[in-house]
């Protein structure tokens, strides 16, 4: 990670000084699906989480200009700004060999009052050119992010045409490592199969990885398993979307969540907060 004053100082509103650790949540989705439902209406979404106290909510340059307001004051979360977007999602219109492309600057992060910035790095598309132009791309971001002393995220994802993303162990650690060697400050990156695969990522990363949720999990249990799995094997903390707003309660489900990644709790006793 950085050294620069400014980049730790940004840090410290996503990652909780006291634990070391973070919770994000991702409401980005709109970009890349649509309005899914429990984020039809972004304010609204934002107004649920808050009172969850998640360390930081990681959200698109048009979602955060127009919810700002919402982030003013102490003991509110950090504010991360998506640069970037995909059609490798969307059902309608269908993609044909699928895009990437920045749809915003570093400069405009940091006017937006953003405390990190975040991008996709994909492996997997259909040519090698689509590949290197992601990669130039992210290394002009990793550049400006530098001098901005601004944090940079990096989510490394192994995709495949007809999956969308997979989770290919191999793939999994080659971009884990591109991430880390193009100069990703954190690393949000999925759970692979195991506990012992997941020891290896982190022994990979040269920063600190942020847990993906991915879709929605089928209950309350496996989600807080896997997430005491990947606190207990070195994981920083979590990026979550579905797995939260999509949840009955999102103030609940964060605080529970809270119990394992900042207070070390089981997943027995995270549990409790739900009830």
């Amino acid at each position: 990670m950085s050294t620069l004053p400014g980049n730790q100082l940004r840090t410290s509103r996503i990652l909780n000084p006291e634990t070391g650790n973070g919770i994000v949540v991702a409401i980005d989705h709109g970009l890349f699906i649509g309005p899914l439902p429990g984020i039809e209406n972004a304010g609204k979404a934002i107004d649920t989480l808050l009172p969850g106290q998640p360390n930081a909510i990681q959200m698109t340059p048009g979602t955060t200009r127009a919810n700002l307001h919402k982030f003013y004051g102490r003991n509110k979360p950090g504010v991360i700004v998506r640069l970037d977007a995909t059609n490798i999602w969307r059902k309608k219109p269908a993609p044909k060999e699928g895009y990437y492309t920045q749809v915003a600057s570093v400069k405009e992060a940091v006017q937006l009052g953003g405390d990190a910035v975040v991008t996709f790095l994909f492996a997997g598309y259909d040519t090698d050119a689509q590949e290197a132009d992601n990669l130039q791309t992210l290394a002009k971001i990793a550049d400006e992010a530098r001098g901005y002393g601004i944090p940079f995220i990096v989510e490394p994802l192994a995709i495949q045409k007809g999956a969308s993303v997979v989770r290919d162990f191999e793939i999994m650690k080659l971009i884990i490592r591109m991430a880390s060697e193009i100069g990703a400050d954190l690393i949000k990156a999925d759970f692979p199969e195991s506990k012992q695969q997941f020891e290896e990522l982190v022994g990979i990363a040269s920063a600190p990885i942020l847990v993906r949720g991915g879709p929605k999990m089928d209950s309350d249990q496996e989600m807080l398993q896997m997430v005491k799995d990947a606190m207990d094997c070195g994981a920083r903390g979590i990026v979550f979307g579905r797995n939260v707003w999509q949840h009955a309660n999102p103030a609940k489900i964060l605080r529970a969540l809270a119990a394992i990644v900042h207070e070390k709790q089981s997943v027995v006793k995270a549990l409790e907060a739900l009830k």
